[in-house]
């Protein structure tokens, strides 16, 4: 267990420590039975969880794998820490990434490493907040935080390099490592030495109070509750089926990124502890200078499967009102020039547009601001869709994870733990002031000049 049971004076605030329990604990009572409640969007592609709610409120634990042969005081390997990802909405510290996985593919005893992965609160649970309210605006960015200083805290119990701790996420899960190198402009202390981050999925928002209020007003409407305290009280299953019921019942109109009503559940620039946009934050250079390296990365085409059907240019506007919502007729105008298709192939413009706003734009910021300790890839093998790198990553089997080019993902693998241990054959360069990128394609890794480096939509 992570911290106490979020349940009534909990919900809507941050963590506090367990109570101490005496002996040894069952961790296996809680595997595959912790999950925070989760609600999955029909629109997502995951056949089986589509439309589904599932979780309990009773959620902050982690897993800890440790390799054969890793003892305490005697063993100092990498930890890698990871956080999922899944629109801010679903998910858990044991879907959809197994780090057995990777583990299996260790060859020899200075390939071990240690992996964790821990839940946090999602939907209404993790990102509802009021200006006025006593409560936070990201309480699920707050719950990773906790994680990562538990795992700085005990992990060398279990034979860890408490110096190499490695945050890894992907999609919002990224997002969160991501806002963790920017918050308090970068002055807070890391649990964590390096980075590894996937497409981090956030839209380039500003001065968004108003809108999670109006969001906040939505989740108090469909509980029948008038105030935060008439939410911390509600019943459990009242706030189940109001999750679901925003999730998979209710047009989703955030624009990207996230589901739900208005500015939809996910995380937002609270001017307190994240100041500002993820990117306004990386070109201002209010970063957090104590991480010693990063990876940047996303796949080619992710707004393929995470974009919504558009037909026409005026469904186009209405799309890009959904992420700025006072945008004039000469703004829209504006974006659409920067993409050369037709009319015609709307859906095109609108995929490469949430593909460059949402996740490019914010690997590329990221990989600037910390130029000469980045490490920067584009994952390009078709169809190159939003989390596709991640069965090459965690390549198990055809079946479980299944890959294009399976000789592809046997390489991908062993440089990934080539990061965990701090090799560097040369093979994939710092991005430094030449923009320098890995583009994994399906004939291997090529070094190329970071395509969204110059892209006007950043």
């Amino acid at each position: 267990m992570l911290a106490r049971p979020q349940i009534i004076r909990h919900r809507c605030k941050p963590v506090t420590p367990p109570p101490h329990e005496p002996g040894v604990l069952d961790g296996r009572n809680h595997l595959f039975k912790s999950d925070c409640v989760s609600s999955a969007p029909k629109e997502v592609s995951f056949p089986g969880l589509n439309g589904t709610a599932w979780g309990q409120e009773d959620c902050l634990f982690l897993n800890v794998l440790v390799p054969e042969g890793v003892r305490p005081r005697i063993n100092r390997v990498p930890v890698v820490h990871w956080l999922y990802g899944s629109a801010y909405a679903f998910g858990s510290k044991d879907i959809p990434v197994d780090g057995m996985a990777l583990m299996e593919r260790i060859k020899c005893p200075s390939d071990r490493f240690i992996h964790v992965t821990s839940n946090y609160r999602m939907g209404l649970y993790g990102w509802s907040s009021a200006e006025g309210e006593h409560m936070d605006s990201n309480v699920g960015l707050h719950d990773g935080v906790a994680a990562l200083e538990w795992t700085q805290k005990y992990i060398e119990r279990f034979g860890n390099d408490p110096d190499n701790i490695i945050a890894m996420g992907q999609s919002a899960g990224a997002t969160m490592v991501a806002l963790m190198l920017v918050a308090n402009e970068g002055q807070e202390d890391l649990p964590f030495q390096k980075a590894f981050i996937s497409s981090p999925a956030l839209l380039p928002r500003r001065d968004v109070t108003s809108r999670r209020a109006s969001l906040f007003k939505e989740v108090l409407r469909a509980t029948k509750c008038k105030s935060v305290e008439g939410l911390r009280n509600a019943p459990a299953k009242t706030l189940v089926a109001t999750n679901k019921h925003l999730f998979t019942e209710v047009f989703s109109s955030s624009g990207g990124a996230t589901f739900g009503p208005g500015i939809g559940f996910g995380l937002i620039p609270d001017g307190k502890y994240i100041l500002d946009a993820l990117t306004v934050l990386f070109s201002q250079g209010r970063i957090n200078p104590r991480v010693k390296t990063v990876v940047a990365g996303n796949t080619a085409d992710e707004g393929l499967e995470t974009t919504p059907e558009i037909k026409k240019p005026v469904e186009f506007a209405e799309f890009v009102r959904r992420t700025i919502p006072d945008a004039s007729k000469d703004t829209v105008q504006q974006i659409r020039a920067l993409y050369p298709q037709p009319d015609s192939e709307i859906q095109d413009v609108v995929n490469d547009w949430t593909t460059d706003v949402v996740y490019g734009c914010n690997a590329q910021g990221l990989a600037e601001a910390y130029a000469s300790k980045t490490q920067r890839c584009v994952f390009n093998v078709p169809p190159a869709v939003h989390s596709q790198d991640l069965n090459y990553i965690f390549f198990a089997d055809k079946k479980t994870t299944p890959v294009e080019d399976m000789s592809l993902a046997k390489e991908i693998q062993p440089r990934t733990l080539d990061f965990y241990h701090g090799r560097d054959d040369g093979e994939w360069p710092v991005y430094g002031n030449q923009s320098t990128t890995v583009n994994v394609a399906a004939k291997g890794f090529q070094k190329q000049v970071d395509p969204w480096g110059k892209n006007p939509s950043c």
